[in-house]
């Protein structure tokens, strides 16, 4: 385990039915804000709250799912207007936050989208729109309308944060009767199972070459509208908002390279 990993404790708690996940984000917190820093990402505070909140409930969410299942999250707030994107990667235990403030349209009512990905199947979308709130009760609302069965987040502290989701045969009026403090002292009320430790880190993956791929098609069609009399262009990579400049000599090659492996005969 690295010093930038989390790690997320699942447990089952018996005779109530339920999952339970908890994890201290401080370091994954840490993490998203060093990687801001080095590109130069600044936000106001409440925004970044909402970033916060989506980094660590993608990451809970991913810790209760398969091992092969991956994630991308898009939620766009009515108030304050801004548009989150959150995925998690149980196949490479990584997660990704990114918060976009520019020219976010305005809405009425929050919409969330979430995109899943197992194994080599097509991903799968599924949307439902939520009244102004935080992103956990925009989650909250996923779980219950998408997934069909309800789910709580909790702060035992300012970064350590429960989830606990309905499983079958849940005991529901016991998981719509949970409080704050009764989360902290979950371990004395249930018996509580441990199922699992799972290590993420945040890491987003994107390099000079996976943006070249991005941009390669786009040059091809429009090279003069991109660079016009410029000898690079700056990228910005959508998932965690990471600037790569990206120079016409580099693309020229990349195409290049492109067309002679598609040749008959190459492989």
């Amino acid at each position: 385990m690295n010093e930038s990993d989390i790690e997320v404790r699942t447990y089952f708690a018996r005779g109530k039915n339920a999952l339970v996940a908890r994890a201290d984000f401080s370091e994954l917190y840490a993490s998203w804000y060093l990687h801001r820093l080095d590109y130069g990402i600044d936000m106001p505070a409440e925004v970044e709250d909402l970033g916060r909140d989506a980094l660590a409930a993608v990451t809970l969410h991913c810790a209760s799912r398969p091992w092969r299942e991956a994630f991308a999250w898009t939620i766009k707030f009515p108030t304050p207007r801004a548009n989150l994107f959150a995925a998690g990667d149980n196949n490479t235990g990584t997660v990704v936050a990114r918060v976009v403030t520019e020219d976010a349209a305005p809405i009425e009512k929050g919409m969330f989208y979430s995109d899943v990905i197992e194994d080599m199947k097509p991903s799968r979308r599924s949307a439902v729109d939520f009244h102004a709130g935080s992103v956990f009760d925009a989650v909250e609302i996923f779980y219950e309308r998408s997934e069909q069965r309800p789910m709580r987040f909790f702060r035992h502290d300012e970064e350590d944060i429960v989830m606990v989701a309905a499983q079958p045969d849940c005991d529901l009026e016991w998981l719509q009767g949970l409080t704050t403090e009764g989360v902290r002292t979950l371990d004395q009320s249930v018996e509580l199972s441990l199922l699992e430790k799972r290590q993420f880190t945040f890491s987003c993956g994107c390099n000079q070459d996976r943006m070249l791929d991005f941009i390669a098609p786009v040059f091809r069609r429009e090279a003069e509208g991109l660079f016009v009399s410029d000898a690079s262009l700056t990228v910005t990579c959508p998932r965690c908002g990471a600037r790569h400049v990206l120079t016409r000599e580099a693309l020229e090659a990349r195409c290049a390279e492109d067309t002679d492996n598609s040749k008959p005969g190459t492989l």
